[in-house]
């Protein structure tokens, strides 16, 4: 029998914040296993919406074995997550900010969930988690973080997105998208699949809607607050650092940095 090494496993749930009770506090998960969900919110809120998704994605990063997970963002103009940014030379977080840039990340994610499928997965490795835990041969995670607003791009047709959204979870490709609450008007049909398939954690003047289909035990709600989370990001930074061979990984030959930053 293979012994599991747990370590590579992909975490449960997604730390979105804690319920606070006098002195007592439980954390507040979301299950994984969905794949992702979709945050939204309006003006008012959206440097909680940053804090959260920046939060929870350095958290996944100090977390797991260094290398075994990457954060891939799609997104245009001001850039919104500065500690994540410093993850960019050490390979762990990428952003695609023109078109080109999107439809290249989105071609090199799609072809690594169809070979995952088709090459890794079976009976008894139905996810890359369970693979990850049981080869010695580990594949990389991927968080995908989506601005709606910017992406999908007219240049990526509806089926090819919801291929993507139905086959990325079981190899180990989550999806976190985000975006103002006007875009669930949005005509665009890509869209609007990304909208129907995950569930919604939505933020309105601050506040946040703990729904069923986000947290299970809704009821604690009643008699507990919520906090959001908002973790000390120097400190999970620090934390990742640790975990990365810094001596080569600092070597000039071996930083990548973006070679245009220019805002398109």
């Amino acid at each position: 029998m293979i012994e599991k090494d747990e370590r590579y496993a992909f975490p449960w749930g997604f730390h979105l914040g804690d319920l606070i009770k006098g002195n007592n506090k439980i954390p507040l998960y979301t299950h994984t296993s969905d794949g992702g969900f979709c945050l939204l919110y309006d003006k008012v809120s959206e440097s909680k919406a940053d804090a959260l998704l920046e939060g929870l994605c350095l958290e996944l990063l100090s977390n797991l074995p260094h290398g075994s997970l990457k954060v891939d963002m799609f997104d245009f103009g001001k850039k919104k997550f500065y500690s994540l940014s410093t993850l960019q030379h050490i390979e762990l977080y990428q952003t695609a900010y023109n078109p080109k840039m999107m439809t290249g990340l989105f071609e090199t994610l799609e072809k690594t969930i169809v070979s995952r499928h088709n090459e890794l997965l079976c009976c008894n490795r139905p996810n890359i988690t369970e693979h990850n835990q049981k080869s010695k041969l580990k594949e990389t995670y991927h968080v995908v973080l989506i601005n709606l607003k910017n992406f999908p791009i007219e240049e990526i047709e509806l089926r090819r997105i919801q291929n993507f959204i139905e086959s990325a979870c079981d190899a180990g490709v989550y999806v976190i998208a985000f975006g103002y609450h006007e875009i669930e008007q949005s005509p665009s049909k890509t869209t609007q699949a990304i909208l129907k398939h995950f569930k919604k954690l939505k933020i309105t003047e601050g506040e946040f809607r703990i729904t069923k289909e986000i947290f299970e035990f809704v009821e604690l709600l009643e008699d507990h607050t919520f906090e959001p989370l908002n973790l000390d990001k120097g400190q999970l930074l620090q934390q990742i650092f640790a975990h990365a061979d810094l001596e080569s990984l600092m070597d000039p030959e071996n930083i990548k940095l973006e070679e245009n930053t220019k805002v398109e």
